[in-house]
């Protein structure tokens, strides 16, 4: 039997999603004065190797806790699927204490008895608890729910007169086959409140109810005990049914004897059909990056192998600011039609081509252009990098406004313009800002706009204020008490997954989807006509310009295979027979390309006779900017090279915006420096000489001693 798309029955089945919520009993105390604060870690074995899936909640000072978030994994019947969970107790700081840990299968949780384990939680031979999973299908519903809360006459628990009940509510959904009660959403707690009125709750109906309608929702109300030993006060029930479409329900509240206990008012109760984030990709949205680096004096100078932007000429190791530049920017082009990123810097004084500037400036074009900040496709994002860290001077503090409020600007054009253009501004930065204020307005004002905020924090530094920008539950306010209409903004430190790529792109975009959606049905927009393309009368002379075909033919040559042809390379056999480095003094081929010396035909005579020309004939051709050292990317030559097929918006900036004086704009304008004066004074000594050469610096400027080679992996960019 098929399904509507053609799908056999057992395809279906294998594709199938299972939600797992997790809870422990009985957990070994680590803390002498308090209970432990436990948490719990999912991984994954993929390929012989645990991947981290996600962290639950913590919960304060509880052995026995219920765990709110739940993890979402593909079920496949043919698999064993072998899955570790890992509970922790929290010592605040990123520290913690192993509890103990346990391993099954998805298949054992899936074949279980009414989907239901228990698992001892071990360290070593001691067993310091029982892990409870509880497995539930998933129905694929794209819904979203929101209601806001409030109750009324709330029996006081408490006996002394200065301090009263304290509530927060807890939702669950009801399994009909087991009648289970799964815990989905609890709310923070209201201090010393007979009548409380919590916080707006939106939350995915697949997540409350798992898209049944007629479930009912079970509300249960508790006194907050900083101890962790709550305490129940009443409950009720409802369905999304029943309150659907009303201005405002209320529901008696009972305690355990079914006495009357106040009454539970939903203030606001809406049921909300909600697009796929793929609707609005077909109807042709598409997604554009805009990159923040950060260049402050505490990412220490470039030449210094401790520097978050040390380059590795030697051995070619990327650092983090490109690791990070590398993992998200990849995904993110590929949702991206022309390919092009406008890239700024902030925090020092650049010393570029086209931009030579004696003051601090907060936002500049890395590529030294005001007019057009853009680059094309991540080879230009990774050479406008590599050149602009050797051509600036670090400096500080490190502000966040002026990078937001350009990209607002440019938002803002695509938004007057009716463009299908939602814009992410992804910001790499080493610690904490110093206009903290000024952000949060921004951010704030940001949620009108086809906008998101992804931030990166680099290195070691606290980033424990970056949790107030990254606001999942709606309570950040502007300095004039105005709400954020959705959460924008996306908040994760690098060091947690330095050393898996993949899982810090995942963290990173994870809400993105979402954010889109949610700007969308703000702005009341629902996804357009989908663009249908017959295969069957497809014409590759008619699409050829649209899709991309003959801007990648113009860049290889026409006998080269097309997966071969998205970025030239330079010959394996280039790199043959290579003596070692000590033997000159210049450094081998491969080094000098790396920091864009160009090859003297003089340096070939020392090299032996078989030895192959370094750059084939056409390679000037495709890479004109290697013939200068440390001279800027050559973006205009680049874009011919590598065509973007003009539309009617073909810049992502209005030429009002375009014509403006833009160092003007951050450098003179009075408002920012009255802001600059309110905000504390830094002293940054100086990290190097002024270059009295102005742009070029030395070509042995970075040039480091050289150690016995590590293991390096491949660096497809040459940095």
């Amino acid at each position: 039997m098929n399904d509507l798309y053609g799908r056999s029955a057992s395809i279906m089945e294998s594709q199938q999603k299972l939600e797992l919520f997790l809870s422990c009993r009985g957990l070994a105390n680590m803390d002498t004065f308090s209970k432990s604060d436990p948490f719990v870690i999912m991984y994954v074995k993929r390929n012989n190797q645990w991947s981290e899936i996600g962290r639950t909640e913590i919960i304060q000072d509880n052995l026995n806790p219920n765990f709110a978030k739940t993890f979402i994994i593909e079920y496949y019947f043919e698999c064993q699927q072998p899955l570790k969970f890992v509970c922790n107790d929290d010592d605040g700081n990123g520290k913690f204490d192993f509890i103990g840990s346990a391993e099954t299968t998805l298949a054992n949780i899936a074949g279980a008895r009414d989907q239901l384990v228990m698992l001892n939680l071990t360290n070593g031979q001691k067993k310091n608890g029982v892990l409870v999973i509880r497995a539930d299908q998933v129905r694929m519903i794209n819904d979203k729910i929101i209601m806001q809360l409030s109750a009324n006459n709330i029996p006081n628990t408490r006996f002394l007169p200065w301090h009263s009940t304290s509530p927060f509510f807890r939702l669950y959904r009801t399994r009909k086959d087991t009648n289970q009660q799964l815990l989905v959403y609890e709310s923070e707690p209201i201090k010393s409140n007979l009548k409380p009125q919590w916080k707006r709750v939106d939350i995915q109906s697949q997540k409350l109810c798992n898209g049944d309608y007629h479930m009912p929702i079970r509300v249960e109300i508790w006194d907050y005990r900083t101890s962790g030993n709550h305490e129940h006060i009443c409950s009720t029930e409802f369905s999304v049914n029943e309150l659907n479409g009303q201005q405002q329900a209320k529901k008696i509240l009972q305690d355990k004897n079914k006495k009357q206990s106040g009454f539970l008012i939903f203030n606001e109760f809406k049921l909300i059909e909600k697009p796929s984030f793929m609707d609005y990709l077909q109807s042709g949205t598409q997604i554009n990056l805009v990159a923040a680096i950060d260049f402050t004096a505490s990412n220490q100078s470039p030449k210094n192998p401790s520097s978050l932007h040390y380059i590795d000429d030697s051995y070619h190791r990327l650092n983090q600011y490109q690791q990070a530049l590398l993992a998200v920017g990849e995904i993110l082009l590929n949702y991206d039609h022309d390919k092009k990123v406008p890239i700024f810097g902030f925090g020092c004084k650049p010393r570029l081509h086209n931009l030579n500037s004696t003051q601090t400036l907060h936002c500049f074009p890395l590529n030294g252009n005001p007019q057009d900040p853009e680059v094309y496709q991540m080879d230009g994002i990774m050479q406008a990098y590599n050149y602009a860290v050797r051509n600036v001077q670090f400096d500080g503090p490190t502000y966040f406004n002026p990078i937001i409020q350009e990209s607002m600007k440019i938002a803002q054009a695509c938004k007057d313009m009716a463009s299908s253009t939602y814009f992410v501004l992804f910001i790499l930065t080493d610690g904490e800002i110093h206009d903290m204020k000024q952000t949060i307005d921004s951010i704030v004002a940001s949620s009108h706009l086809p906008l998101s905020i992804i931030i990166v924090g680099v290195g070691d530094a606290d980033f424990t204020n970056m949790s107030i920008l990254d606001d999942d539950d709606g309570n950040l306010h502007d300095s004039f008490g105005r709400r954020t209409q959705r959460d924008l903004v996306q908040f994760v430190p690098f060091n947690q997954f330095k050393s898996n790529p993949e899982l810090l792109a995942k963290n990173v975009l994870q809400e993105l989807p979402d954010q889109l959606v949610d700007y969308m049905l703000l702005i009341g927009k629902k996804p357009g006509p989908k663009n249908f393309i017959n295969l069957g009368q497809f014409d590759i002379n008619q699409y050829s310009q649209q899709y991309g075909i003959q801007q990648q033919q113009q860049i290889m040559q026409p006998t080269q295979p097309l997966q071969q042809q998205s970025v030239p390379q330079i010959p394996q056999q280039s790199f043959q027979n290579i003596p070692p480095p000590s033997q000159y003094q210049q450094p081998p081929p491969f080094v000098q390309q790396q920091q864009g010396y160009p090859p003297q035909p003089q340096q070939f005579n020392q090299f032996p006779a078989q030895q192959p020309p370094v750059y084939p004939s056409q390679q000037p051709q495709v890479y004109p900017q290697q013939q200068q050292i440390y001279q800027p990317p050559n973006y205009q030559q680049q874009q011919q090279v590598y065509p973007p097929q003009q539309t009617a918006f073909q810049n992502k900036f209005v030429q009002g915006l375009a014509n403006t004086n833009f160092l003007g704009q951050h450098i003179n304008d009075a408002q920012q420096q009255q802001m600059n004066q309110q905000l504390p004074q830094f002293q940054y000594p100086p990290q190097e000489d002024n270059n009295q050469i102005g742009m070029q610096p030395q070509p042995n400027l970075y040039q480091q001693p050289k150690q016995p080679p590590p293991y390096v992996p491949d660096n497809p960019y040459g940095l």
